[in-house]
Order: structure tokens, then sequence, then C-alpha cells
């Protein structure tokens, strides 16, 4: 990351949270396993939040957004008129007076009020294709937030300032259907500890459904918490049924009378069931599950920094120009053609730009306005000057200034 709190080094933003661990060795040997710690020595790693103030920097950035603050103890957990002003703002000397009373001050989605945590969100949603959210937690010294407890989703955890003891409980997780039910951890039956010491400039991988707990010693500590939404098979076929709702009549077959009572009406219930998950089996129904799930990760992206009237001076089939990263894109069809879709937004155009729009969705690396597939020289020029104004291109200096955007 750059000083200003910018990814701007080489590899993706992923491969530097997990340094010097490959993100394939990760994704191979260490996703869904155990707990793992990648201790660095380096303090200053982590210049997500730049300057020893970066507590008071996450603060005044939700001053205005105090349903995204949290203050909690143990068990203990402020309601928010505690800790708000008369205009629904933070109070701010009051969140630092309960700070030190030993509150943990805990920041939610962050990602959704600073860019440069949408940027970090964003990258990890395109490499993964899973929903992920940043959390910050600002720890005073000898406290603990919350009690043993595990997450539902997998989490990495950036020690920005620093540091904090982490205990696991026990070597199996919480199993899913568990989870689901809202399971609660009972401190009094968790067998002793493990543990560790997590250091300024160290990462932590944390599966779902570990136990775990942490606390500071003798300094205050500031960590992010970027949790991995990983959707599963039944997210998978909660999509594909609805998108089958919309178009078979199969799935709105309606049961019969007494089918609750009577064991014949219930024993040809069978037939039915079996008819709807063929139906969902079926490649055109997974794949517009798929889609859906697409259109739900594209949603998630913030839109991107539109270009200037003064970035598209100038342009020909020599140009060379670079999407901007990170953006998850794909190409859908339109009532005018084919669109590309990306964050809020859509380009359309007609049906022979299709395999330009599909070139440029693909397309990771800067190229030449003129290697735009199926396209006239003026065509391949115009798309492009539409796509530098929507935010989608930007040409390559344009691009490294805005690959490291600042804290406001």
């Amino acid at each position: 990351m750059s000083a200003g709190g910018g990814f701007s080094g080489p590899g993706s933003p992923l491969a530097w949270l997990l340094a010097p661990v490959t993100v394939q060795t990760f994704l191979d040997e260490l996703w869904g396993a155990a707990p793992h710690h990648i201790a660095r020595d380096s303090a200053d790693y982590f210049d997500l939040l730049a300057g020893p103030s970066s507590a008071e920097q996450l603060l005044a950035a939700l001053r205005t957004e105090p349903s995204a603050v949290r203050l909690v103890r143990g068990a203990d957990h402020l309601q928010p008129p505690e800790y708000t002003l008369a205009d629904g703002t933070l109070d701010l000397a009051r969140v630092h007076a309960e700070m030190a009373r030993g509150y943990t001050v805990i920041c939610n989605n962050i990602e959704k009020y600073l860019r440069p945590m949408s940027t970090l969100t964003h990258a990890v949603e395109v490499e993964l294709n899973f929903p992920t959210h940043v959390n910050a937690y600002l720890t005073p010294p000898a406290s603990t937030g919350f009690l043993p407890h595990y997450d539902h989703h997998d989490v990495l955890v950036l020690q920005i300032q620093g540091s904090k003891s982490w205990y696991f409980y026990g070597d199996d997780p919480v199993p899913p259907h568990l989870m689901q039910q809202m399971h609660e951890v009972d401190p009094a039956g968790l067998p002793e500890p493990t543990s560790l010491n997590l250091a300024a400039g160290d990462t932590l991988y944390l599966p779902r459904g570990r136990v775990h707990s942490a606390e500071t010693t003798s300094q205050a500590s500031v960590h992010l918490t970027v949790g991995i939404h990983v959707p599963t098979v039944l997210t998978l076929l909660t999509h594909t049924l609805h998108m089958l709702s919309l178009r078979d009549d199969a799935v709105h077959t309606r049961l019969p009378a007494r089918h609750l009572d009577d064991p014949q009406v219930r024993a040809g219930l069978g037939t039915l069931i079996r008819d709807g998950l063929a139906a969902i089996a079926a490649p055109e129904a997974l794949a517009e599950g798929l889609g859906a799930m697409q259109d739900f990760l594209l949603r998630r992206a913030r839109c991107p920094v539109v270009g200037q009237v003064s970035d598209t001076v100038g342009l020909d089939t020599d140009t060379v120009v670079h999407k901007q990263q990170p953006l998850y894109s794909r190409v859908t069809t339109t009532a005018e053609g084919v669109g590309l879709q990306f964050a809020q937004l859509i380009v359309s155009a007609r049906p022979d730009h299709e395999a330009a729009m599909r070139f440029l969705s693909e397309r990771t690396d800067p190229f030449r306005i003129g290697e735009l597939p199926g396209l006239t020289d003026a065509q391949q020029v115009e798309l492009v000057r539409s796509l530098i104004m929507s935010g989608f291109l930007v040409r390559p200096t344009t691009w490294t200034a805005q690959a490291a955007p600042v804290i406001p």
C-alpha cells in the first residue's frame, strides 16, 4: 500500500495481505484448515491508516455514521444513546472516555466510508468471487472486546498498531448446521486455549467456526478484520431456485389437499420434488443461478472514479488503455444488443460489439485501442471514449494516480 492507504505494489492486494504465503498456497493448503499466523517483524507493513492517529482517523470518518460504531466490553454492550450527541453524531469525547474504561470500539463495514477500504475489499472480491467486508477494532490496554465466540465467515486479521494476544479453544470448528441455528458458545464448557501474539504488521487467518477470543496487554491495539463470506451450495441452490421460479411453472405446482395428513398423498409428493430438482439441475438453470450471484457481486462494488473529458483527447488506435482495477465485470444481453456491466453501471452497444465487450471484461493487462476485436477504427475509439468517461477504462498515467487513493 502507499503511505496514503492505497495498494500500489506488485501483485494483487490479496497477495500483499498474505505475503510471503502465496495466494495459491493459501487456497490449496491453509484455506478452511486451521488458524494460521503470518509473522513479518515489520511494524509498518500495514499503512492502510497512516500515522499514530489511526483510531482518530477512523472515528472522524464515522462521526456522522454512528450506526456503524459499537462499544463492547465482554458481555457489556453500550447502547447508541450513550455515545451519541443530540444531533445524532458520535460523541467523540464520550467514546474516548469509554475506551479509557476498557471498552473496545468496533467500526463495522468501513469499506462503505473509506475508499481505500472499498478498493481493498473489492480487489479480494474480484480475485476470489467472495463478498468481503472490513471491520476495525480499537482496543485499549489490558482489555478484551468479545467473549469467546466464532464467526460465520472466514477472516483475515490485520494488526495495524500495537499487539494482541489471541486464544483458540479446541481444534474442531463449530459445524455449519449449528452455526445456522445461531449456536451460542458456553465459555464454561471450553477447553484450555492455545495462544499466539499478533504484532503490528502481522496477518492472522481464522477459518469460519473457530472459537476464539483476544485481549490487549500493556498497549492499545488497532486491528482490521477482512471478513470473507464464502457462498455455499445452499447459496447457489437458493439463487438458482429463485431464477427458475421466474420462468418455470414446475416449481409453482400446487400441493394437493391433505398433503400433511394423508399418507398416500404425502407419498406422491416425491414425484413433485424430483421434477423440481430435475429443473434446478438443468445446465441453463445453473447458469441463471450463477448469473444472479454475479449480479450480486457486481452491485457490491463502488462506482469507479469517472474520467474527465481531457482524458479522451487525442485517442486513436495506437493509444494504450487499461481497465481500472479492481473492477468486477460481465457481459450481458440488453435491449440494444450487449452490455458491459460493472458496479452499478451498464454500458450498452449493438450486437456487433459483443466480441469487443468480452475482450474488455476478460482483459487484465494494458492494450492498444486497435486490439479491440470486431470493430472499425472509429467504433474502437468511440467505445473506449465512452468507457473512459464511465470509469471502466483509464489511460496508464491516470490509472497509476487512481490506484493509490488517500483517506480524506
